[in-house]
């Protein structure tokens, strides 16, 4: 059975979004109404990927998305020897790994994979996994990974497009580690290193983003020792051999983010719930900056953007900063402040692809670097647009949202990569999109 059957029979999208290649989009309406995000994409992938400690029993982990990037780690996990099954709305990873060369085939489509290069090599002594792929939003060079793998004695080097290390696993000693940058996937590779090296291994500079506490907290119960997470020092203590666990996934943090701004956007009012507020609390105060009325209940944001707003001026920052990934719908909810805003985007340099696409849309903006001027001194009409990734998709559907007139959205194979019920949310909260 090809990949693309096995992706349909396990249904994983909304039957709404599994055959769109475009939306038509009339905007200029108050969304209203009650709406959930789905469990986190990246907290997800890393989950799969910890499976490979296991060898014996079954890893079980609820509330993830069946978005297309998870599809392509289970089969990768399965490609490397692994088997996974669907339990009612669970699902269940066993088996061993039976070796660790990775194809190019799925793990090279996503950014996560180059986490199978601590996982498995600090299990099997050797790996050989794909460059990491993903949206394409600027340079992502992996040195710091490389650094962290030669910390614990481990040899790299690079072939054919793939990243290829050894080490000897009986003598993996725990490392005092200083991350030049606080890279989350970098801090993944550090942990996976350490959690069953011998000794203590201390990471300096780490990221704290809640997807790396998320993992921790499943890790902690798969008996690693691992003190820290949610700081920039993160202490772990090495254990012989970590076993199956049973998880539930966070919610995702940056789709709760996009619903949130369905609201401010368009000028409406309702509430996302299921959500963690803390993990978007840059993103809250922002909105609260503008004139947004937000209050927050518990699990629960209520949103009332009825009043005008002002202008901001912002740049994304690693956790507990705004987060690049808000970027681009940061970007799009500039456009319907009155007056001039500026974005700078630290994080990736290049991530302003949607800016373009904007500019189709008549927006005036000026790009300098990794900053971008929006003068709002135009305005805005329905075009034909496309997303070149995840983000700018989401950030082009929001925008077409405010725009009392008709649009056309392309680019939903990239939507499709990290979210499931987008579009099903948006028709629930009486947003006018037809699926082509």
């Amino acid at each position: 059975m090809n990949s693309q059957k096995k992706l349909q029979n396990i249904s994983f999208q909304s039957n709404l979004l599994n055959e769109c290649q475009q939306l038509k989009i009339f905007g200029g309406k108050p969304l209203t109404g009650e709406v959930k995000p789905d469990g986190a994409k990246n907290s997800s992938l890393y989950a799969l990927i910890a499976s490979v400690y296991i060898k014996e029993g079954f890893m079980t982990f609820d509330n993830v998305p069946k978005i297309t990037d998870i599809h392509m780690t289970l089969e990768t996990l399965r490609e490397i020897g692994m088997q996974y099954k669907f339990v009612e709305n669970s699902i269940k990873i066993f088996g061993t790994v039976k070796h660790t060369s990775v194809s190019d085939e799925y793990a090279s489509k996503i950014r996560s994979s180059v986490a199978f290069l601590g996982a498995l090599l600090s299990q099997y002594g050797s790996v050989s996994v794909p460059l990491p792929g993903g949206d394409k939003i600027g340079d992502r060079p992996i040195d710091i990974h490389v650094d962290v793998i030669k910390a614990f004695g481990g040899t790299v080097c690079f072939e054919g497009g793939f990243v290829k290390a050894t080490i000897d696993i009986e003598n993996i000693q725990g490392q005092r580690i200083y991350l030049r940058y606080p890279s989350v996937r970098a801090t993944i590779n550090a942990i996976f290193m350490a959690v069953t090296a011998n000794g203590k291994t201390e990471i300096l500079n780490a990221a704290r983003e809640p997807e790396i506490v998320d993992l921790i907290t499943l890790l902690s119960k798969m008996g690693a020792n691992i003190q820290g997470g949610g700081t920039n020092r993160i202490l772990i203590n090495g254990i012989s051999q970590l076993h199956a666990a049973s998880h539930e996934i966070i919610p995702d943090r940056l789709e709760a983010g996009a619903l949130m701004m369905c609201f401010a956007m368009t000028g409406g009012k309702g509430s996302v719930v299921g959500s963690i507020p803390e993990h978007n609390q840059p993103l809250i105060h922002l909105m609260q900056s503008v004139g947004i009325d937000i209050s927050i209940k518990d699990e629960i944001v209520f949103i009332d953007a009825s009043k005008p707003k002002s202008a901001f001026h912002i740049e994304t920052q690693p956790y507990p900063g705004l987060a690049t990934d808000l970027q681009a719908i940061c970007t799009a909810f500039s456009l319907t402040c009155p007056e001039p805003c500026s974005i700078k985007d630290t994080v990736f340099e290049e991530r302003f692809g949607h800016v373009e696409e904007l500019r189709k849309m008549g927006a005036a903006i000026e790009k300098q670097g990794n900053k971008i001027f929006i003068s709002n001194n135009t305005k805005l009409s329905g075009a034909k647009v496309a997303g070149g990734d995840i983000r700018s998709v989401v950030s082009l559907i929001l925008a077409a949202l405010t725009i009392n007139d008709t649009s056309y959205i392309g680019g939903i194979e990239h939507l499709r990569r990290g979210h499931t019920h987008f579009i099903d949310k948006l028709l629930s909260l009486q947003a006018d999109i037809e699926i082509l």
